[in-house]
């Protein structure tokens, strides 16, 4: 095995930064256009994971985002409790 393929190994097992993972957890949901098209970032991102088999990182974007959905619909939720209250 040479140094590229080890890299590339060592790659495939390294997590996301915690910037990435704020950029899923934040903005989990389609964003069509606008000034911050958040949707195309997650996109790419998720192409690159797919091209270089980075599965560890694919995985916990995923979870990144279904956390920022939780996250938001709790959000939701607690601002109607308050309104109706």
């Amino acid at each position: 095995m040479n140094l590229e393929e080890e890299n590339q190994e060592k790659r495939m097992h390294i997590p996301l930064t915690k910037d990435e993972w704020i950029t899923f957890f934040f903005f989990p949901f389609k964003n069509d256009g606008g000034i911050l098209n958040t949707h195309e970032i997650n996109k790419k991102e998720d192409e690159r994971f797919e091209k270089y088999g980075f599965e560890l990182k694919k995985k916990q974007a995923d979870k990144a985002r279904k956390n920022g959905a939780v996250f938001y619909a709790v959000i939701v939720l607690l601002i109607m409790i308050i309104v109706n209250w």
